[in-house]
């Protein structure tokens, strides 16, 4: 009897807690509407940058080994892994990140540290092409950094919306293309605002 009575309020909770709350709107059945037309704003950058040589200080002293055939062997295998203080070579380090279009004069928002000190970067939109990029302005307190690109063409940007009227509770979505793999999408909720 008292498994019965158990039951039955639990049944009832659990349909009361699907009923939607009256004046608020049910979840959407799909994203699909607000992503797609979005997807064309939505780009890669990628960055290249130069590191310059720099003289690498020696991990050992090889002063006071007694110059023979097995010494120089031994210096030379320190040498080849890079322990035996010759110059570190040029290298180029490349980095991926997400941006998208805010203007169709050909503006686009990533972040500050995804262009950070980069020698050369390339916008790559939603169809696969390419532009490169001069930043316009950055800043590392926000992260965030301006670009633009010059366009024979109109590009598909998105709107900015009105952050006053954002509320604690409603959907957001995240959209973005950090690997070059094509555009990613998440959803969840505001959970807090000012942060």
């Amino acid at each position: 009897r008292m498994t019965r009575r158990f039951l039955a309020i639990a049944a009832t909770l659990i349909a009361l807690a699907w009923l939607p709350v009256a004046g608020h709107a049910a979840p959407p059945e799909s994203f699909a509407p607000v992503v797609e037309p979005l997807m064309p704003a939505v780009v890669n950058i990628s960055t290249s940058q130069k590191i310059a040589a720099q003289q690498m200080m020696p991990m050992f002293d090889f002063e006071g080994l007694p110059d023979n055939p097995q010494t120089r062997q031994f210096k030379q295998l320190f040498k080849q892994f890079g322990m035996g203080g010759q110059q570190a070579p040029e290298r180029e380090v490349t980095s991926l990140g997400s941006g998208f279009v805010i203007s169709p004069e050909g503006y686009v928002v990533t972040n500050n540290h995804v262009v950070g000190n980069a020698d050369k970067i390339t916008v790559i939109f939603h169809d696969n092409s390419r532009l490169p990029a001069t930043i316009v302005g950055r800043d590392p307190k926000t992260d965030l950094a301006l670009l633009k690109v010059k366009s024979d063409k109109k590009l598909a940007s998105v709107n900015f919306g009105d952050s006053d009227a954002l509320r604690i509770g409603d959907w957001v979505i995240a959209v973005g293309n950090p690997f070059g793999l094509g555009g990613s999408v998440s959803a969840g909720i505001v959970s807090a605002r000012g942060r």
